[in-house]
């Protein structure tokens, strides 16, 4: 398995959920895994994880969040095996939301640059996805910023792990990790 990580908007490869799943890859001898910094603008963010896609030959990806927005892409676009983490599904409506934009400081980026970044999103959005078997859900029914009805209804048939509770940054990602990773090693 070569994994791509993708962390979530205004987060880093330094996240809790960033370093758990190097850690776990590390104390069980499976490959790094390749876990960029995300530029602020989706156009450059995913140009950035196609090329490490093709560099690092990637064949399954993670993403938290935003991350699991761009996973979802890119796991159609290749054929990934994919596994996401409370994952954004229309996030140009959320990340117009008042109360996420003080969240995540989006008055600090231009307002130019925030309006093409969000028409950016709508560029990558994934309406459908295909081969269900290859998706994995990780949700908190306690998500206080995204809507996990939304995502278990854009996932529906897909396997899914539902958590009681919990928050947007799902606290107890750790008591899911194995499942989650096991997910992914195993195509079958």
């Amino acid at each position: 398995m070569k994994l791509l990580y993708l962390h979530g908007f205004r987060s880093s490869p330094q996240s809790e959920k960033s370093l758990a799943v190097a850690s776990y890859c590390e104390i069980r001898g499976i490959a790094a895994p390749v876990m960029p910094q995300l530029p602020v603008s989706p156009k450059d963010s995913v140009r950035l994880c196609e090329r490490l896609i093709i560099e690092h030959s990637i064949d399954t990806i993670c993403g938290s969040s935003l991350g699991g927005f761009y996973a979802m892409h890119l796991a159609e676009k290749y054929q990934l095996r994919c596994a996401v983490i409370n994952p954004a599904i229309t996030p140009w409506k959320e990340l117009n939301d008042a109360a996420l934009k003080a969240r995540y400081s989006v008055e600090e980026i231009a307002m130019s640059d925030s309006l093409r970044y969000l028409a950016e999103l709508h560029h990558y959005h994934t309406p459908t996805l295909t081969d269900l078997d290859r998706y994995l859900l990780l949700v908190a029914l306690g998500d206080e910023v995204l809507n996990p009805a939304q995502m278990r209804a854009h996932f529906k048939g897909a396997h899914e792990i539902v958590v009681d509770g919990g928050t947007h940054s799902l606290n107890d990602f750790g008591g899911h990790l194995d499942a989650l990773m096991t997910f992914l090693l195993n195509p079958h």
